[in-house]
């Protein structure tokens, strides 16, 4: 528990931002090159994080000792002055770095003091925000009936937010009882009477039946890296929905990464998202139950799930996000920042809509009106008084 005995050392709140060695200016974390990059000289300063493993801790043993040290924490919005200007601006409690309001330039805190746990990996950011709004802009365009206020949202310069989302991983080894019924489909002979053309006859039919079995039995199932979101700031929906992530690349922390972009200690504690966690893997375990009874139909009529072994990693992942408003409804985008995946929620145009279903109208009334039209001159029919031989022509 690396968090708690550091704030029992008696650590200092700081905030600080990260000069060029070139010429002083403030450097910002550049995805094209993974490493700071200098907006004024271009130079790059490369990261070298500490080559130590990323560890995974025993759950249990921590939440035990976050609610014994519960008092040493807070969570409380805090004061900071800007390390480039020197202005001061309030903090949200969970905002771990930000962009100074007055001089835009990167305010990196160490915020995790006051929490029971700090970061200890993370990924960086692998889209820079110029692909991301290619990847926002291509998207709205693939959207049917999309207004056209979300579509000029797409051309504003300053809609885009770089965020280091706070997550939990969680393993664990699970032993689950359960039992059931099994279901076997077979089929039974049954002659009926019908009167076909009149005359009684009797057919056969085959009626499918179910035979019930009752079952009972044990499915382990290891599960790795459980990815629950550890945000409030977003729908937990939203965040969970962004996978995959190749965990396999997690950089061990450093908070050179975090220049220039926002970032959020968790929201969601630890037990908390074990909580949802859990619920993930009943989906599946209940799959594998199912599988395991095997027939045609399967009851699961009682499930016990025990969880031994379980270990976490606290982690931060990397995603562009937007807020867009429309008719007084706030409407949320994030991409994945490693991979591109687009997810949110997206507005509809009723006036498109509405002016979609009055065209087609139009066409089928035109069309079913020309269709009677051309009916009604087929069966017209014209005799010329003049033809001796009273023929009859159809006009058309």
């Amino acid at each position: 528990m690396p968090a708690i005995n550091r704030i029992k050392k008696g650590s200092h709140f700081t905030q600080k931002s990260f000069p060029c060695s070139q010429c002083g200016a403030n450097l910002v974390f550049c995805a094209d090159e993974d490493a700071l990059k200098c907006s004024y000289c271009g130079y790059i300063n490369k990261i070298t994080p500490p080559p130590i493993p990323i560890e995974e801790y025993d759950f249990n043993d921590t939440v035990a000792k976050i609610e014994s040290n519960a008092k040493l924490f807070s969570d409380k919005d805090h004061t900071i002055n800007c390390p480039s200007c020197g202005a001061g601006f309030e903090l949200k409690a969970h905002v771990r770095s930000t962009r100074c309001p007055y001089c835009h330039n990167p305010v990196v805190t160490n915020l995790d003091i006051f929490m029971p746990l700090a970061p200890e990996s993370l990924l960086p950011f692998d889209i820079n925000q110029k692909d991301a709004k290619v990847i926002f802009k291509k998207w709205v365009g693939s959207l049917w009936f999309a207004p056209n206020e979300l579509k000029k949202f797409t051309k504003t310069e300053h809609n885009f937010q770089g965020i280091y989302l706070p997550y939990w991983t969680y393993d664990s080894q699970t032993t689950n009882h359960y039992k059931g019924q099994r279901g076997d489909i077979y089929y039974e002979k049954r002659y009926r009477r019908v009167y076909i053309e009149g005359r009684e006859r009797t057919i056969e039919e085959s009626v499918a039946k179910i035979r019930w079995t009752p079952v009972r039995g044990t499915v382990r199932r290891y599960f790795d890296d459980v990815l629950i979101g550890a945000t409030l700031s977003i729908p937990r929906k939203l965040a969970d929905s962004l996978e995959p992530w190749d965990l396999e690349n997690l950089e061990v922390y450093d908070e050179k990464f975090l220049s220039g972009f926002d970032s959020e200690v968790y929201q969601v504690s630890l037990d908390t998202g074990f909580e949802y966690a859990k619920q993930q893997m009943e989906y599946i375990i209940r799959e594998a139950v199912r599988y395991q009874i095997g027939g045609d139909q399967q009851q699961i009529t009682s499930l016990r799930i025990y969880h031994e072994n379980t270990t976490f990693k606290y982690i931060l992942l990397p995603i562009w996000t937007a807020h867009f408003k429309y008719k007084k409804k706030d409407y949320r985008f994030a991409i994945n920042a490693r991979t591109g995946v687009i997810k949110g929620e997206r507005p509809y145009s009723k006036l498109k809509i509405f002016l979609l279903i009055f065209a087609i109208l139009v066409i089928v009334g035109g069309f079913l009106y020309f269709a009677d039209l051309e009916q009604i001159e087929d069966n017209f029919e014209y005799q010329s008084p003049q033809n001796p031989f009273h023929e009859v022509i159809i006009l058309k």
